[in-house]
């Protein structure tokens, strides 16, 4: 199995490098933004497998990072960290893991990406599913469409 690619965004340059070096010692490749911009410009660098975003940044926050994530790379994993206690809302992205601040330990971080990677991968054949059915409704449509046309 090739090396997981990994983006952390945080706009704590603390906790970003300290998240970068947890993962990097995990095996991960890391990629690391300090904004949400910086962390959207990344995602047209190559291939992300995980997104380890924070919710509250400058400008850009995490959730429409995470938005532009996933409208790019639909199934991409994504772990939102969050060290404010108010209830998470989101329009239509939603984080496979979410990680409370302060970090209980560093292997909440690595167990967080592999919790996300595990889902992210688990989803693929049921959209691969949908999708084959889609197509199979879709099929059965036509040719009611042209008898009605």
């Amino acid at each position: 199995m090739s090396r997981v690619t990994v983006l952390v965004v945080d706009d704590e340059a603390e906790v970003c490098e300290l998240v970068a070096r947890t993962l990097t010692r995990a095996g991960h490749e890391v990629l690391t933004a300090t904004t949400g911009e910086a962390a959207v410009a990344l995602l047209d660098a190559g291939p992300i497998d995980c997104l380890v975003v924070d919710k509250h940044l400058p400008g850009m926050h995490g959730g429409e990072v995470m938005a532009e994530a996933r409208r790019r790379s639909p199934n991409l994993a994504v772990v939102l960290i969050s060290g404010h206690p108010e209830p998470l809302s989101f329009d239509d992205a939603r984080p496979d893991v979410t990680l409370s601040k302060p970090f209980k330990s560093l292997a909440v971080i690595e167990e967080a990406v592999a919790q996300a990677m595990a889902a992210s991968r688990a989803a693929v054949p049921v959209v691969e599913s949908l999708k084959e059915r889609l197509t199979q409704v879709v099929a059965e449509i036509a040719p009611l469409r042209r008898k009605r046309e």
